[in-house]
């Protein structure tokens, strides 16, 4: 993926695009390097999209793990920031059966939370309308299909750093 991402990464500085190689478990080296690339000085967002499922356990000690984190790169946010995430549920119990099955295979673990442990990752920041709700209820108007029919497990929304 790296070397992908360094092949399209070719633009000019007034367009420049970057991505940071780090680890989202030290999210004190992720905003060390971020501030080398983007200036706090003025309002940035931050995408955490499908990622915090890998972060810590929600089921131990208060979701502290993923609290902290996510409690650490809004407090770096500058006024004006927006902080964006989606990720899975824990609404829909085949997919919990087979994340069960899966988290047991020794694999890196996928471990889906409860809606209010995602809603709370937007403590103390302006939600933007929908807030936190299934995806496919963020901008459905934009969309050329109709409403969905089955709204997944997937919730997300968008925040803003007063």
């Amino acid at each position: 993926m790296l070397a992908h991402a360094r092949a399209l990464l070719t633009s000019s500085a007034e367009g420049g695009t970057d991505y940071i190689d780090a680890d989202l478990n030290d999210p004190a080296a992720l905003l060390r390097v971020a501030r080398e690339k983007l200036d706090f000085g003025r309002p940035v967002a931050i995408l955490l999209m499908g990622v915090l499922a890998h972060i810590g356990n929600p089921a131990e000690d208060g979701d502290r793990v993923a609290q902290s984190i996510v409690g650490e790169l809004k407090a770096a946010l500058p006024a004006g920031s927006y902080l964006a995430i989606y990720d899975s549920a824990d609404v829909n119990p085949q997919l919990n059966a087979a994340l069960a099955g899966y988290n047991e295979s020794g694999a890196a673990p996928y471990r889906v939370r409860r809606p209010e442990q995602i809603r709370s990752f937007f403590d103390g920041l302006e939600l933007v309308e929908p807030g936190v709700v299934p995806i496919q209820q963020w901008r459905p108007e934009h969309t050329p299909f109709g409403p969905p029919k089955n709204l997944s497990n997937n919730l997300g929304a968008v925040a803003r750093k007063a």
